[in-house]
């Protein structure tokens, strides 16, 4: 039986975690909000209907995630010279993407699809000795700061060092990766640009939260409060943070 208390909430989130999960939404939607524009965001719907109002583009039905689809088959196919026929998107990336010469063909994929967007990350067992070092260098601020910050500066370089020559996959299936790429470059898979399907905008939203802070979809309700409520403060913990570009 699931344990409640175990469950991860929005609520239970600072207002840090939240804004960068808004920041990747308003790049993801090509918008730009002023640091006020979540001042009076209490709940999860509040939060949405910032999104929806800020939104000014033509409406259009058409799938954005179809086509995104359609743009990373026609990348992988041109990157890997082979038929869009057999690129399905329960296509495994690991048949598509062999060891051999994968950073080459990732570097391509992504000239290919024209996003910013990459495939390839270094593995798990890595990225907890880098969390690990990390802390510890933390740590031992405590004993002594040349050690510690020699440590820091270490272990920031090994990540950055790591994510240019890491060559684990970071999606299973060519369905993983055409999701994401719909959710975090909305405005750029789009067909028509300068168009959005409104009925896509609270999908986008709910997965992005329920992607980046493991929470299950059911919980991201429009009642959902975040952390700031608790506080008798007025103003909001979001509009706190705001935007300092």
């Amino acid at each position: 039986m699931t344990d409640l208390d175990t469950i991860a909430k929005l609520d239970d989130y600072e207002d840090e975690d939240i804004f960068d999960v808004v920041v990747k939404l308003e790049k993801s939607f090509g918008l730009k909000f002023d640091k006020n524009a979540f001042f009076h965001v209490k709940t999860f719907g509040d939060l949405c209907d910032v999104f929806e109002n800020h939104i000014n583009y033509d409406l259009c039905d058409d799938c954005t995630t179809q086509q995104a689809f359609y743009r990373v088959r026609q990348a992988i196919a041109s990157t890997l010279q082979v038929s869009r026929n057999n690129i399905q998107l329960d296509t495994k990336l690991s048949d598509l993407f062999p060891s051999r010469n994968r950073r080459q063909k990732a570097k391509e994929f992504k000239r290919a699809v024209g996003t910013n967007f990459t495939i390839l990350t270094y593995p798990g067992w890595l990225a907890l000795i880098f969390v690990i070092g990390f802390l510890l260098s933390l740590v031992a601020f405590f004993y002594d700061w040349k050690i510690a910050l020699s440590g820091i500066v270490f272990f920031l370089a090994a990540m950055q060092i790591a994510e240019k020559l890491g060559k684990t996959l970071d999606f299973q299936t060519v369905r993983e990766l055409t999701n994401k790429l719909a959710r975090e470059h909305y405005v750029d898979v789009r067909r028509t640009k300068g168009t959005f399907n409104r009925q896509e905008l609270l999908k986008i939203i709910i997965d992005t939260f329920s992607n980046d802070l493991a929470i299950e979809k059911a919980y991201l309700t429009r009642e959902a409060t975040f952390s700031w409520t608790k506080s008798t403060a007025t103003n909001s913990g979001l509009a706190s943070v705001g935007h300092d570009e």
